[in-house]
């Protein structure tokens, strides 16, 4: 069985053992193997054909790397401090907004917002629970048309929850945060979101050809199918791209670019100096959880970047909240990136053990 083969039957599996999954992609980089090779198994959309290898889909929070990165490729050019705070970034409405809701902006640094120690609360909490109860997920699923602003994110942050706790003192994931540091891009390079991230992190000298910002950038030529994501049993095809598009999210894009990104990023092919990627990948010291019910605490959180063990090996990347996957090996030089198409799977289901799994069938080439 050649290595294609091994990773088609790996997703065949998944795909059979999780009824619920419409379609599984797999995209393994691994260029000293020389092996770039994308499998899907499954439908392209409920009721419809096969899925298809290269498929384009919303990435939700596998944004966050990107917008990361685009943050220090503005430091780098001393045109942003990590010290510089909220009050000084966000002056004017955003930070009057954030001020009312109790938040002390004086101490809220770029790199709390980064590192989602800013204590601001999150504005979709409510999308990591069992059950959909009345914030942000379950308003949008009452309304999916809606066209949402940055500013009526934020305001429904303020809102609808209170500070997790005082700037680096708890970890919070906090899609807010990263809407503001959107927000502090844009007003930075004068730009759309999309197109900063596009010449900061430079798409075209990495070959990014299908990534990027929903409704905001015009398409690109000859896209690739859809592959249809659910929440719940919505297709999310059918929620406005606003819901999650303003630095928590935002970008559609493939298997494939995001395996390019993610190599290039590791491998300091994005940054012009070492120290950058050192600093992105600093690891928080443990902090208690905001969301935990216990004692539990994070240690593997750097910038808009997780770091995780699986086959023995280290990986840095990111998951996405409507099933995408992507995890670089910077040791070994190998990147993979699944996409499962659904938001909705159960606690335990494969995401890093798929990855140790494709690893592991790269073992004997």
């Amino acid at each position: 069985m050649n290595v294609e083969d091994r990773f088609q039957a790996l997703i065949d599996a998944d795909v059979a053992a999780w009824p619920r999954m419409p379609g599984r992609l797999l995209h393994v980089l691994a260029p000293g193997l020389d092996v770039d090779v994308e499998v899907a198994a499954g439908v392209q959309e409920l009721g419809d054909g096969p899925l298809r290898p290269g498929s384009r889909f919303r990435i939700a929070s596998v944004t966050k790397p990107f917008v990361g990165a685009a943050t220090l490729r503005l430091v780098e050019q001393g045109r942003l401090s990590l010290d510089q705070t909220a009050a000084e970034l966000l002056a004017g409405p955003y930070d009057d907004l954030l001020r009312s809701g109790g938040y002390d902006t004086d101490a809220i640094t770029l790199r709390h917002l980064l590192t989602h120690t800013s204590g601001i609360y999150d504005f979709a909490a409510d999308a990591y629970g069992d059950e959909l109860t009345d914030g942000f997920t379950a308003q949008t699923a009452k309304d999916p048309g809606r066209r949402w602003t940055r500013f009526e994110q934020i305001q429904f942050a303020v809102e609808h929850g209170k500070p997790y706790g005082p700037p680096g003192t708890v970890f919070g994931y906090s899609d807010t945060g990263a809407c503001l540091v959107g927000e502090v891009i844009e007003r930075i390079t004068g730009e759309t979101l999309g197109a900063a991230l596009r010449e900061l992190i430079g798409y075209e000298r990495l070959g990014l050809r299908t990534t990027w910002q929903e409704t905001i950038e015009d398409e690109p030529p000859n896209l690739p199918p859809l592959s249809h994501q659910y929440e719940r049993n919505l297709d999310v095809a059918v929620f406005d791209a606003s819901v999650d598009l303003y630095g928590g999210g935002g970008l559609v894009s493939t298997c494939g670019d995001l395996a390019r990104f993610f190599r290039a990023l590791l491998r300091n092919e994005v940054f012009e100096r070492p120290e950058t990627l050192a600093t992105m990948t600093e690891t928080l010291p443990d902090l208690p959880q905001a969301s935990a019910t216990s004692d539990e605490t994070v240690s593997d959180a750097a910038m808009y970047l997780f770091r995780a063990e699986a086959a023995e090996v280290t990986w840095w990347g990111h998951d996405g909240y409507w099933g995408t996957t992507a995890y670089t090996c910077p040791t070994r030089d190998v990147t993979i990136v699944t996409s499962h198409q659904r938001s909705d799977m159960p606690k335990g289901f494969r995401r890093m053990a798929l990855v140790a799994d494709a690893f592991m069938a790269l073992g004997s080439l």
